[in-house]
């Protein structure tokens, strides 16, 4: 049976059976991918180690798969184990958020590398000590970029005006930031957004802020984009994210 290499970042584990594990893996080459680890909750099992949540290393796997669209793990070589994470529960809660992201808003085995750098990305940052509240709202609109979901946030959509002329109004189903003087074109408002909030979210998902060690925001703000940021994705799946809730 012909095997694969990847680097990936594992971003679930389950119980399969008495001695085996089902890992999710996050990958460069092949995107989110689910494997069967045969054996490796034995205490001989050379994986020992090499398979912790959010670590991130080379895996081999069989190229054909098991069942349920699984293939079969053979090997893992952490690089990366980013211990910092397990040890902190903001940091913990943030990595277990944009695990369940990456995996509700890609397909299975649908490669995007880009995404892969990112989320290793928000690993590194959590593990330097970056305020997590910061480091994932900027791995979120990165998140949204690339998977073509980030909606217009500094015009409104329905006549292209300046967004920045009155009290913000977002409207999902429009795809972007809604005007005081076309709100009455979006059924689905909604309230309460700043355009500073959606501002600090488009240059963030734009790439121009690259020291997010250095970046300081105001806590009302930084409220109105988690809460926005939750709604807005609650939408586009259709059903909230279970680990919301501990952010």
């Amino acid at each position: 049976m012909p095997y694969e290499k990847t680097e990936a970042i594992l971003i679930r584990a389950t119980d399969f059976s008495e001695t085996s594990r089902v890992f999710s893996f996050f990958s460069r080459r092949f995107g989110r991918m689910s494997t069967l680890a045969k054996g490796v909750k034995r205490k001989s099992s050379r994986m020992i180690g090499q398979v912790d949540l959010f670590s991130c290393g080379e895996i081999v796997f069989s190229s054909g798969w098991y069942r349920d669209r699984m293939h079969i793990l053979a090997e893992a070589c952490a690089f990366e184990t980013f211990p910092a994470i397990r040890d902190d529960m903001a940091r913990y809660y943030a990595a277990c958020h944009a695990a369940e992201l990456a995996r509700a808003m890609t397909e299975e085995e649908d490669p995007a590398p880009d995404l892969f750098g990112e989320l290793r990305g928000l690993m590194r940052r959590l593990q330097a000590g970056v305020e997590p509240a910061v480091a994932l709202l900027a791995f979120e609109a990165r998140l949204l970029l690339l998977t073509g979901f980030l909606p217009e946030l500094d015009r409104c959509v329905v006549c292209r005006g300046d967004s920045g002329r009155g009290p913000a109004a977002f409207s999902p189903g429009l795809g972007g930031v809604v005007c005081p003087d076309c709100s009455s074109e979006g059924g689905d408002l909604f309230e309460g957004v700043s355009t500073g909030a959606l501002g600090i979210l488009a240059r963030l998902a734009e790439g121009r802020v690259t020291r997010l060690d250095r970046v300081r925001i105001a806590p009302t703000v930084k409220r109105q984009v988690r809460r926005f940021l939750d709604r807005y994705e609650a939408y586009v799946l259709g059903y909230p994210l279970r680990t919301a809730k501990h952010l």
